[in-house]
């Protein structure tokens, strides 16, 4: 059996990486220069003596290595670029070697706080939700003439698109993230487990009361598994991972898109802190009945990422809140040791609530991204590699893999895989060893959109092909019991984004501003107060909620709130324009 399709798409990074850059310009962008940025890229789109033109080979492009810092963690020892036939296609193509170097542990913030105070950075970096830090200290070089003098990057993004990419100074320090949707499996969701689902007669499971007396059910009449006792639920609660429970699983169960640790009213794009929201106390509420029923994770509060996503491979939990992407390892290892317990997802909301957002948005986010450093000693090249990667040669490469193996060209240009290529496709090993779809931080062109030679969608999982071969039999069995064709048929679809997403704004603003430091603040004190609200007697629950509330009314948090919604309000006219 496959270890599964990490339909690496993600969602994950969604939230966050995606590179894009322009070929090498005549002019040399210093450290700190200011660069206005283009009013569009038409009209500011020039020729330069120095590029090439696309297949241009790599005997005409100097030779030069480059470090990447991924601010993601590895998911496998392999290395995408010097170990796989993606990667020495590319490095062949572009006439780079690069150092390729990924988060250890899973804090982004000090990580790059680590970095600024070095002053010393990798060529190019990710910058996840370090980028206001990045922006503050100014670790990367202006990007706008080389976009706009570029052979492929102008044409990866729309006009609105580089507005939402250029900061409060006019310049573009890195590249945003293009939308992706995933047709066969949702974002996030409240998590059951199929065995579960199976002795409940594969009940619809729409509310929050209703995903909790199923949990509470089954773990009475299954008290252990494999000689362990049964975990009713775990959540993640390691650095920034601790999302899930200081914000993440409460907004949805009130119909709210993911707009980081606000809400954003639709209508009026007025922003909220989620903290102190009633909705958050009852998702308090439901770790502390599940830990005083005995049944929450004993350990969930002390638990590292990967002890997390061990129990969740081991096959013990009842349930759960969290991202698909951000659980992808551990559904991985649950599926090769006992795919009868995998994790469905689905849209929980609380009762009374007549519409679930769980999908989300197509967004494209400008608030962080991808981009070349202060430290870079050959901007110029690096750029140029960038822009190379950006043509629409090395961006199949990237997704589809080596034409020939993994994918043939019709005689009406489309791209086509095979059953088989189909398979390896789906198989995350096969993926890791290939290279296919492990460097997302080069995806430079919208995966949604046709390519303009073939017509063909550019993100192989977002084909009507590849969703016909997407599961295995065991869930093709499953999802017969609840008449369906995907794991997604029971959520709301994707729609178009009308601004630009709240955790996006978040990431914008200075992180030396009072207000950002609010909410920062508010971060940390909700980790502290999540364990004891989960851990209190119930009869204790109103007081300790009370006190926490009470320490959050002393922060300015309705400042962060005001300035959010400024931002959101003045941004949103970029998503009207093309």
């Amino acid at each position: 059996m496959t270890t599964k399709k990490s339909v690496a798409l993600i969602i994950v990074l969604m939230m966050v990486l995606s590179a894009l850059a322009g070929c090498s310009s005549t002019k040399t962008n210093t450290p700190g220069e200011a660069t206005k940025a283009p009013a569009s890229v038409e009209e500011n789109a020039g020729t330069s003596a120095d590029k090439a033109p696309d297949g241009e080979t790599s005997a005409e492009r100097e030779h030069a290595t480059f470090s990447l810092l991924n601010m993601s963690a590895a998911t496998t020892t392999i290395d995408p670029w010097k170990d796989t036939p993606v990667g020495k296609y590319l490095a062949e193509k572009t006439n780079v070697d690069l150092e390729i170097e990924y988060l250890v542990g899973s804090d982004v913030r000090q990580k790059a706080s680590l970095l600024i105070a070095a002053g010393e950075y990798p060529d190019m970096m990710t910058t996840a939700d370090a980028s206001g830090d990045f922006k503050a200290a100014g670790a990367f070089i202006p990007l706008n003439d080389y976009i706009a003098n570029s052979t492929n990057m102008k044409d990866c993004f729309t006009n609105s698109q580089m507005k939402l990419m250029t900061q409060e100074d006019g310049n573009i320090y890195w590249f945003g993230s293009h939308a992706t949707e995933n047709a066969v499996y949702p974002s996030a969701g409240y998590y059951l487990n199929m065995d579960l689902l199976k002795q409940a007669d594969y009940p619809e499971v729409k509310y929050f009361d209703q995903w909790q007396q199923l949990i509470i059910d089954y773990v009475a009449a299954n008290p252990t598994y494999n000689g362990q006792s049964t975990i009713g639920v775990s959540e993640p609660t390691e650095a920034w991972r601790a999302s899930a429970v200081q914000y993440g699983g409460s907004r949805f169960l009130v119909g709210y898109q993911n707009d980081g640790l606000t809400i954003v009213n639709p209508d009026t794009l007025e922003a909220k802190i989620i903290m102190d929201q009633d909705f958050q106390k009852e998702f308090c509420k439901m770790l502390n009945t599940m830990w005083n029923l005995g049944i929450a994770d004993p350990e969930m509060f002390m638990q590292t990422d990967e002890q997390y996503q061990a129990k969740i491979g081991s096959g013990r939990i009842a349930g759960l809140y969290d991202g698909r992407s951000s659980i992808q390892v551990g559904l991985d290892a649950l599926e090769a040791a006992d795919p009868s317990r995998m994790l469905v997802a689905f849209p929980v909301v609380l009762e009374g609530v007549t519409t679930e957002r769980y999908r989300g948005p197509r967004n494209f986010i400008g608030g962080n991204g991808f981009g070349i450093s202060v430290s870079c000693k050959n901007p110029d090249r690096a750029f140029q590699f960038l822009d190379d990667l950006a043509s629409e040669d090395c961006q199949i490469v990237l997704r589809w893999g080596v034409e020939g193996t993994d994918y043939s060209v019709g005689e009406d240009g489309a791209l086509v895989k095979t059953d088989d290529q189909w398979k390896q496709y789906n198989d995350i090993n096969y993926k890791q060893s290939s290279g296919i779809e492990q460097m997302s931080w080069f995806y430079f062109r919208p995966g949604l959109e046709a390519l303009p030679t073939s017509g063909t969608i550019l993100s192989p999982s977002n084909t009507a092909e590849f969703a016909s071969v997407a599961y295995e039999d065991y869930e093709k069995e499953f999802l017969t019991h609840y008449n369906a064709k995907t794991f997604c048929d029971w959520f709301n679809p994707s729609y178009d984004a009308m601004y630009e997403p709240g955790y996006s704004i978040r990431q914008r603003i200075d992180t030396t501003d009072p207000r950002k430091i609010a909410g920062e603040t508010a971060l940390e004190i909700t980790l502290e107060y999540v364990p004891k609200l989960a851990q209190c007697k119930p009869e204790e629950f109103d007081n300790v909620w009370n006190e926490f509330v009470g320490k959050l009314a002393d922060l300015p948090l309705r400042e962060y709130e005001a300035l959010a919604t400024e931002m959101l309000q003045a941004g949103a006219e970029n998503y009207k324009q093309k």
